[in-house]
C-alpha cells in the first residue's frame, strides 16, 4: 500500500512551519477525528515564502484539507491554488479542489444557480463595459442593489449601493460590507464605477443582487459536508432589536449560534438543501459527489415570507475555500469522508 495513503494534509496561512496543530486552534478537532480513525493528521502551514516545501509536505500525503482565504492582506491565493492543482494531478485527494472552488464557491454561483429556489433578481457583469452599460438603469429601476466581486472573503468588494440624488450622474450612498459600524460614503455613480474597474482584472467579474431588506433579521449558515448538512449558525446583526433599519444593517458583525443538524425551525431549508437545491447546483456546474468539498457552507438571507407566513431564503453566498468556525458535528463527517475518499481501513 502507497505509504503516503493514511496521512491527511491540515493547511493554513502562516509565517512558520508547525509541529502540530494547536490545542487551542479550531482545527483541533479536524485533526482529533482523524486520528481516531486511523488517519495521520499532518500540520502544514503555508506561505508563499515556504511554497516548495509545503508540495512536498502535500506530496508526502494521500489526501489534503485546505482553510486558505482566498484574499489575506492583498494576496490572494493564485500560488496556492497552482500548487494544489499540481500535488492533485499526481493523486492526492484535495479538498477543496481549486477547480471545485471556481465552480461552485465564487460569486458567480449566484447568477448561475439565480433559477434555484435559493435565486433572486441578479445579473453578471464580465466586463467594465456591461457594467458600466447596465448597472446604472438596474439600479434606478429596481432600487437598491449589492455588488459582489467574483473572489473575495471577510465583506472586501461587497458593496450595497443605494440612490440618493437622481440625474444624469446619479449620487449614490455606498456601504462596503467590511465596515462593520454601518459607516457609508457618497459620490457621483461614475465615478464610484470607476473605482470597481479593478474588480475586472484577471477573470475578474461582477455579480449584481437586489438587496435583501430582511437583512436585519440577519443569516443563516448552512454547513455542509459532501451533499449532507451537518449543522447550522444563526446570525444576527449587531444591534438586533434595538434598530431594525435595513439603512443601518449590512455588515451583519456577530457571534454565530451553532446550531444541530435536526435543528426544527429550519428543518425545510435542510430538506430543499440537502433534496433540490444541492443536487440541481451540482448538475448545473458539473460536480459529482466525490468532487465535493469536505466542509463548505451556504449563507442565506431571509426573503420575502410566504401566504401561510413562511420564511423563504436567498443565497448570499458559498463558501468552499476557508470555512471558519463550524459546528461540532462537522468534524467527523470531514473526516469520514477522508477516509471514505482515501480507502483506508487501517493505520500505516
Amino acid at each position: 500500500m502507497n505509504q503516503r495513503s493514511g496521512k491527511v494534509a491540515i493547511v493554513w496561512r502562516g509565517e512558520r512551519p508547525a509541529d502540530a496543530i494547536p490545542q487551542e486552534s479550531r482545527l483541533r478537532p479536524v485533526s482529533d477525528a482523524l486520528e481516531q480513525r486511523g488517519l495521520i493528521a499532518v500540520p502544514v502551514v503555508y506561505s508563499e515564502e515556504m511554497s516548495a516545501s509545503v508540495r512536498e509536505q502535500l506530496l508526502g500525503c494521500g489526501g489534503v484539507l485546505v482553510w486558505v482565504d482566498p484574499l489575506t492582506n492583498g494576496r490572494t491565493r493564485g500560488d496556492l491554488d497552482a500548487l494544489l492543482r499540481d500535488v492533485a494531478s499526481q493523486g492526492v485527494s484535495v479538498s477543496a479542489h481549486p477547480d471545485v472552488v471556481l465552480k461552485m464557491g465564487t460569486k458567480e454561483i449566484l447568477y448561475r444557480t439565480r433559477h434555484l429556489g435559493w435565486g433572486t433578481d441578479i445579473a453578471l457583469y464580465g466586463t467594465i463595459e456591461e457594467f458600466r452599460s447596465e448597472f446604472p438603469s438596474r439600479l434606478l429601476s429596481s432600487g437598491p442593489r449589492v455588488l459582489k466581486q467574483y473572489r473575495g472573503n471577510g465583506g472586501q468588494g461587497v458593496w450595497k449601493v443605494a440612490v440618493t440624488r437622481a440625474g444624469s450622474d446619479p449620487v449614490v450612498r455606498l456601504r462596503e460590507a467590511t465596515n462593520r459600524d454601518g459607516a457609508s460614503e457618497e459620490m457621483k455613480l461614475g465615478q464610484f464605477m470607476g473605482r470597481c474597474e479593478a474588480y475586472f482584472s484577471g477573470d475578474g467579474r461582477i455579480v449584481d443582487q437586489q438587496f435583501q431588506p430582511r437583512i436585519v433579521d440577519g443569516m443563516v449558515r448552512c454547513y455542509m459536508s459532501g451533499s449532507t448538512l451537518v449543522g447550522f449558525a444563526r446570525q444576527y446583526p449587531k444591534g438586533y432589536g434595538q434598530d431594525a433599519s435595513s439603512e443601518n444593517t449590512f455588515g451583519l458583525p456577530a457571534d454565530k449560534t451553532m446550531l444541530p443538524p435536526d435543528e426544527s425551525q429550519f428543518r425545510t431549508l435542510r430538506s430543499n438543501l440537502e433534496q433540490d437545491w444541492t443536487p440541481k447546483m451540482r448538475e448545473i456546474v458539473d460536480l459529482d459527489e466525490s468532487s465535493m468539498p469536505a466542509l463548505w457552507d451556504a449563507d442565506f438571507l431571509f426573503g420575502p415570507k410566504d401566504a401561510k407566513g413562511a420564511d423563504s431564503f436567498v443565497l448570499c453566498e458559498i463558501n468552499a475555500s476557508c470555512v471558519s468556525p463550524f459546528p461540532k458535528e462537522a468534524p467527523a463527517k470531514i473526516a469520514d469522508v477522508m477516509k471514505a475518499r482515501l480507502n483506508w481501513s487501517e493505520r500505516i
